[in-house]
């Protein structure tokens, strides 16, 4: 890389980073400060700038590692990260393109590039154990992917709301890829797709969970990579990827994102091993940590049976 693209690249990586910090002393959300606080840089020298992308990392035990959904960030785990921490090494980190992670015009955003950048995260952190998996929405759909690739370090996976398991990708092309993203960004659209989000979103939407599920916004180049991630046609399809591995699916009733014609897809099949949890919409670890909480933790340690809840 010649001298001038890396001076590039390191200060549009020093810009990230600052605006992450600033970011970070503004959350209303204290859960979300907390989890903010246990961010590390991890620098990938190869194949991505030289950048620094975030990862958060804390507690000891089993490594887990949380893939969050489309066009969000590490802090929808925010309320499950805490009850978790003290049993496991918990593993956030933001997608390539999304959340906080730095973004170039020269990176194409798709799946190979997503599922690339989290396999050098992960040899990066150097972890020796088999790793424990937990993909929400989009999440999932990453995780079955990367699971895939590298089934020999995969220990067990757990989905939450799984989206992106059936169907064709869809590429959108220009200039529909940037109008799609311009729309996203608007604050009214935010504020709707934050509240089919929850089950109940009148008694569990405020401003502190409008700014978390919009605040990775501010990053230089948001709309860009967003853009490029709709052109490639994003993850779908999959289901295929499923392995001979041990997984878990836990599915709201009150899901208004995924509707009721996909998750009885995911219940009519046998090796998703799918539960459903009442009073509980697309994000069951931000509608209900506790339980889901105990599910994950019975699930990774004693792997009981669970039918309906």
């Amino acid at each position: 890389m010649n001298t001038y693209l890396l001076t590039h690249n390191d200060r549009l990586n020093e810009l990230n980073i600052d605006y992450f910090e600033k970011a970070k002393v503004s959350l209303k959300d204290p859960l979300g400060l907390m989890i903010a606080n246990d961010v590390n840089w991890i620098k990938l020298e190869n194949n991505w700038n030289h950048s620094k992308f975030p990862v958060v990392i804390g507690g000891k035990g089993d490594p887990i590692i949380f893939l969050h959904g489309f066009d969000s960030s590490f802090l929808e785990f925010r309320r499950i990260y805490p009850l978790l921490k003290n049993n496991f090494q918990v593993i956030i980190p933001d997608l390539l393109g999304f959340g906080f992670t730095p973004r170039f015009a020269t990176t194409k955003y798709s799946p190979t590039q997503i599922i690339s950048n989290l396999k050098d995260i992960l040899n990066a952190l150097k972890i020796t154990k088999k790793i424990k998996v937990v993909g929400a929405s989009m999440g999932a759909s990453v995780a079955l992917k990367l699971t895939n690739e590298i089934p020999n370090l995969i220990d067990k996976i757990l989905l939450l709301s799984p989206a992106g398991l059936f169907g064709e990708s869809k590429k959108i092309p220009f200039p529909l890829n940037q109008i799609g993203a311009s729309f996203l960004s608007l604050p009214q659209v935010r504020k709707s797709l934050c509240r089919q989000a929850f089950a109940y979103p009148d008694r569990s939407v405020g401003s502190m969970e409008e700014q978390i599920a919009s605040i990775h916004l501010g990053c230089s180049g948001w709309r860009n990579s967003l853009a490029s991630f709709a052109k490639s046609g994003g993850f779908s399809g999959s289901y295929k990827f499923i392995q001979d591995i041990p997984i878990k699916t836990i599915c709201g009733e009150n899901d208004r994102i995924l509707g009721e014609r996909e998750i009885n897809n995911i219940k009519n099949i046998n090796k998703l091993n799918c539960i459903s949890l009442k009073n509980c919409g697309h994000l069951p670890h931000v509608d209900l940590p506790p339980l889901c909480n105990k599910i994950i933790q019975d699930f990774f340690h004693i792997n009981k049976n669970y039918n309906s809840i």
